[in-house]
């Protein structure tokens, strides 16, 4: 499979034996599923946390950020696929469907054990598909990523209820800042500003901030307010100088850099790769 493919389209299958947490959130402008094999695992989603456990599909949309970690014993076994809009957007349109948790942050099912089976046969038709990159590949695997979406789709309508997040006195606190992070950020935060707002020494704050996201404030702040850019690079003309202005950068290099460094490329660039 090229690298050209691989960007709208990939698909993994992997082991692990050893204890592993990925280091800090991250996000992309692709679609993500995982589906949990074998194992238990923690998944973070914004300022959300939820507990995976064997047979779990989680679904989550383009540019949240998100990172999992380890939970209970080491050993686990996942499927992840990362797909751009425009890999599927053909299928969807020919058949005149579209499903309403594709617009949503994320979507958690817990499938019974033959709507398992479904879903386990289907990943392993694409990882097979793969592979072996026969003719006609990609409208093949346009199909199986179609009849996953539909699976997920029935599986969720007859879901008796939403699965929740986990919930603990110290991440709450932390959600809270977060919210708070993003109600503000076009704003100057500084560390003594948060640590009044939420009656926590600076130093707890930050050590507390770290351990249940991976990131530093600064960084995390950072993810928000580029992600927000992004969307104004991609959704309007505005200059990018007052863009930089509203989302609470003080300058325009210091903008540029920021951004560069999250997404990989200059802003202009991204408004061009994304106009």
């Amino acid at each position: 499979m090229s690298k050209e493919f691989e960007s709208v389209f990939f698909i993994e299958q992997l082991k692990r034996s050893d204890p592993f947490s990925m280091a800090s959130d991250h996000f992309h402008e692709t679609y993500e599923i995982y589906y949990l094999l074998a194992g238990e695992r923690n998944y973070y989603i914004n300022n959300l946390v939820y507990a995976l456990r064997k047979g779990d599909l989680i679904f989550i949309n383009k540019n949240e950020l998100h990172r999992t970690t380890t939970k209970g014993r080491a050993n686990h076994e996942r499927v992840l696929i990362n797909f751009q809009e425009c890999f599927v957007q053909s299928t969807l349109d020919a058949y005149g469907v579209s499903f309403s948790f594709m617009k949503e942050p994320v979507l958690l099912l817990r499938p019974g054990a033959y709507e398992q089976g479904q879903l386990e046969n289907i990943l392993q038709a694409m990882l097979k598909e793969q592979k072996e990159q026969q003719a006609l590949q990609k409208p093949y695997l346009q199909t199986l990523l179609f009849q996953l979406l539909v699976e997920m789709g029935r599986i969720r309508e007859t879901a008796r209820e939403a699965i929740p997040p986990e919930n603990n006195e110290k991440e709450r606190k932390v959600y809270e800042i977060i919210d708070y992070l993003q109600a503000h950020y076009m704003e100057k935060l500084s560390l003594e500003r948060l640590s009044d707002t939420f009656y926590i020494s600076s130093t707890y704050l930050c050590r507390l901030f770290k351990q249940t996201t991976g990131f530093t404030i600064v960084e995390y702040l950072n993810y928000i307010r580029i992600k927000e850019a992004q969307t104004l690079l991609r959704n309007s003309t505005a200059k990018v100088t007052f863009i930089a202005e509203q989302t609470g950068f003080d300058s325009i290099a210091h903008f540029g850099r920021v951004f560069r460094q999250i997404a990989g490329r200059s802003p202009l660039q991204y408004r061009k790769q994304n106009g």
